[in-house]
């Protein structure tokens, strides 16, 4: 195993324990859990590979990239954002749970591990930064960093301080922030340019604007209202299979 694979699979093994912890706090059962979780990082793959040809379609145009020979390579983190929330969201409205108590935890687990997994892209040199600059380090850490503001985020919101989705919603205005200002240190093809930004920093703004109207929203709404939805939600539960 490359070193790459090594911390990318370390930094996943690591989210999924973090998350298996707290499954029963998610509201899932056992079962619920596993099902959810791989149904989760099957819209991760297919939307950071959707989002990657999307992006980089003139590699498969020239030949350079063929799909399904080349499947391995090119994927995008933002891509796999938007997949997984996706179907974590279909997973929550089949099975009426709460999407947002789900994503909360998420909203912890995702910048562990991607920190974690982001020390393997400094290993093998991708995702590489103008020198002098080891983006990828900078990255990790802003994502620890990132991971422990928004675990007290959950804090507040378990505590019902705060609104459920208030930690998720902290999590995608921190993460785009950091991949706003690290865009421009990095090396590898960011050639397209709209007013300045590439398109992955449109991206970067896009979700910085969602999770600070989502933040302000939530904070509108007061939390003993959600809090009621959660009772409600668990007091449903053990008419679900355990």
């Amino acid at each position: 195993m490359s070193a790459f694979g090594f911390f990318a699979a370390a930094g996943a093994v690591t989210a999924m324990a973090w998350l298996r912890r707290h499954h029963r706090a998610m509201g899932l059962t056992e079962n619920e859990f596993w099902a959810a979780l791989w149904l989760i990082v099957g819209g991760a793959i297919v939307g950071a590979k959707a989002l990657f040809v999307v992006l980089g379609w003139r590699h498969y145009a020239n030949g350079e990239l063929r799909f399904w020979a080349d499947f391995g390579t090119g994927f995008v983190f933002f891509g796999g954002l938007v997949g997984a929330g996706l179907a974590g969201g279909a997973f929550a409205w089949w099975r009426r749970l709460s999407f947002w108590r789900g994503a909360d935890y998420f909203g912890v687990a995702l910048p562990l591990g991607h920190a974690i997994g982001r020390v393997g892209c400094y290993t093998e040199g991708c995702c590489a930064g103008r020198a002098p600059h080891p983006v990828q380090l900078y990255e990790s850490t802003g994502l620890l960093m990132i991971g422990l503001v928004v675990y007290r985020v959950l804090q507040a919101v378990n505590g019902d301080r705060l609104s459920r989705g208030t930690a998720f919603c902290t999590y995608g205005l921190l993460y785009g922030a950091l991949r706003l200002g690290l865009d421009p240190l990095r090396l590898d093809g960011r050639p397209e340019r709209f007013l300045g930004l590439s398109h992955q920093q449109g991206i970067a703004i896009g979700l910085l604007l969602a999770g600070a109207v989502g933040c302000w929203w939530l904070r509108r709404r007061p939390a003993p209202a959600d809090a009621a939805v959660t009772a409600a939600s668990a007091h449903s539960a053990p008419n679900r299979s355990r």
